[in-house]
């Protein structure tokens, strides 16, 4: 039996102490997808090509909310035959344990092919590893898009779209929900990576660099962390740019000119060579620049762990390049962290990381011999790095 759109939303009304938001735009962008088979198969050959499964026709898509699975229930699944597109809808609230798991065990033994999609409203709650993570605005746009070529479609189109702007989960607002959710947070992430810098600092740094060893630390300023600059926290360990060798984490890459690895995951951690102004017309044709990148960056890439030698230089996308940095070796900064749980054991992981990677590149004899190379160009042109 054909169920209405506000018979289907009723169950979900506000109550005391309860907004039921996550149901209420389930039912609904359900009932939009039950009620029009054309959005719904433009919906599903989008989302299935991202996922390449097979078995999935989207005209042919029976839509259902609630579905009982062995006793937990998913927000919406799609069938077709007996392929299945399994999701949960999220707004601002986080996953259960387990929860994709278990949809996930339930759909592998009950269904011949089947997916599992995440929809929320930031991409800092994509978790649990499913087959397609999204955000509503993800939805917004696709929405859009189709309506764009579907002028003459009905008005709870745009005014699904109204609820999902209104909810914060619309295009991007110059001030972003999430960046208001995620403000102290974000403040006491500063303050946290600027104890752990004090305590890294203590460590020997010496043990990797042969020569011009000088450890040095961005002294606190008002209104910065310690150990910040330039949007990035950590230590310098030579004694000029020339290039200098930073490692700690680039929080905001605006003034290098860079986008972090994976912004899903936040920041970065870094080895960053740094060249002084008296250099940027230089270094780039030196014969040992150029042996440095192409070996050290297969090294990178040998190690097959989740680093990325970054040759900014090398970046089509970016079209005013920052050479003071050209070159980062990076990884996101969660996945080093991973499971530490005390601030000695993310000391640890800091110092054991960064050196790994120091000693990857303080082990080419051409980056002791570009060294000296802008040493002597800064000597002989009576210039500071």
């Amino acid at each position: 039996m054909e169920t209405g759109l506000l018979e289907s939303l009723r169950k979900y009304r506000p109550r005391e102490n309860k907004d039921p938001l996550e149901n209420f735009i389930t039912e609904a962008f359900a009932w939009i997808l039950n009620n029009h088979p054309d959005f719904s198969e433009f919906f599903i050959d989008d989302i299935s090509s991202k996922m390449q499964i097979q078995g999935m026709k989207g005209k042919d898509c029976e839509w259902r909310t609630q579905y009982n699975f062995d006793g937990v229930f998913p927000d919406m699944v799609c069938r077709s035959n007996n392929t299945a597109i399994v999701f949960e809808n999220k707004a601002w609230s986080s996953l259960h344990e387990n929860q994709l798991k278990n949809y996930k065990d339930y759909a592998s033994k009950n269904f011949d092919e089947s997916k599992i999609v995440l929809i929320t409203a930031t991409k800092y709650q994509h978790a649990q590893n499913p087959d397609l993570a999204l955000c509503w605005s993800d939805i917004y746009k696709l929405i859009s898009a189709w309506l764009d070529n579907n002028s003459d479609s009905p008005f709870i189109f745009g005014d699904f779209l109204r609820l999902l702007k209104s909810e914060g989960m619309g295009p991007p607002a110059p001030i972003s929900h999430k960046s208001i959710l995620y403000y102290y947070a974000s403040i006491d992430l500063k303050q946290n990576i600027g104890n752990l810098i004090k305590r890294v600092e203590n460590e020997d740094w010496s043990k990797n660099i042969k020569q011009d060893f000088k450890l040095s630390v961005v002294n606190e300023k008002r209104g910065l962390a310690y150990g910040e600059r330039w949007g990035r926290m950590g230590l310098d360990l030579l004694n000029s740019w020339t290039p200098g060798i930073f490692v700690g984490i680039l929080l905001d890459g605006k003034d290098h000119c860079t986008k972090p690895i994976n912004a899903a995951k936040g920041p970065d951690f870094c080895l960053i060579l740094d060249f002084g102004s008296n250099l940027h017309s230089q270094y780039p044709s030196n014969r040992h620049y150029i042996e440095f990148v192409k070996i050290v960056s297969k090294k990178i890439t040998d190690l097959n762990n989740g680093w990325e030698f970054y040759h900014h230089l090398d970046d089509n996308e970016v079209k005013n390049k920052n050479k003071w940095h050209p070159i980062h070796i990076r990884k996101p900064m969660l996945d080093v962290f991973v499971g530490s749980k005390t601030i000695e054991e993310q000391t640890n992981r800091f110092y054991e990381t960064a050196n790994q990677i120091i000693k990857i590149v303080t082990d080419e004899a051409c980056f002791w011999f570009l060294k000296d190379e802008m040493k002597k160009t800064l000597y002989r042109l009576n210039l500071k790095a």
